[in-house]
């Protein structure tokens, strides 16, 4: 009894590890507005970070994948996106069900995993009004030892997307 307590605590504390990483999304849309709209331009700061470049291309080819067309001259929407985040490190133990002395063992020791927490926001405004019609969040892990997950932020995507319309 006492070892099947064990997987199942265990198992526990997996799953909610695993539910974490997550990234939870919120939208806020002016529908009424939203109708009709077929072309878009995205705005990018000139020094804006390679995150926020790689978040832009991941959002537009989302919308082109979605029946919208990006143009130069006179859109129907303007789109940006920004990344409110801070900079975390957290202890990882090395235990795992493998056994040996590898990374991966038992008895390997812990490490240290960096990443970025934080919100990511996209706002879809009115080009002639600058009217926000649309303003969508990301928030939860961004990146983990410097990588951005793009699986994780594509899913947020389509989630956030699903309500555009």
């Amino acid at each position: 009894m006492k070892h099947l307590l064990l997987v199942a605590g265990i198992l526990l504390v997996l799953i909610s590890c695993k539910t974490a990483d997550n990234i939870s999304v919120s939208h806020i849309s002016n529908n009424s507005r939203l109708s009709g709209i077929k072309t878009f331009q995205m705005l990018t700061q000139e020094d804006a970070s390679r995150d926020i470049l790689l978040l832009n291309r991941l959002l537009e080819k989302k919308l082109l994948e979605n029946g919208f067309s990006k143009v130069d001259q006179n859109p129907d929407v303007l789109i940006q996106s920004v990344i409110a985040s801070i900079d975390y490190e957290k202890e990882v133990l090395g235990l795992s069900w493998n056994v040996g002395l590898g990374p991966n063992s038992l008895f390997s020791p812990s490490y240290l995993e960096s990443g970025k927490y934080g919100k990511v926001i996209f706002l879809i405004q009115d080009a002639q009004t600058y009217e926000v019609l649309w303003m969508g969040t990301g928030t939860g892990i961004l990146t983990a030892n410097e990588l951005i997950n793009k699986g994780e932020i594509n899913a947020a995507l389509d989630r956030l997307l699903a309500n555009l319309n």
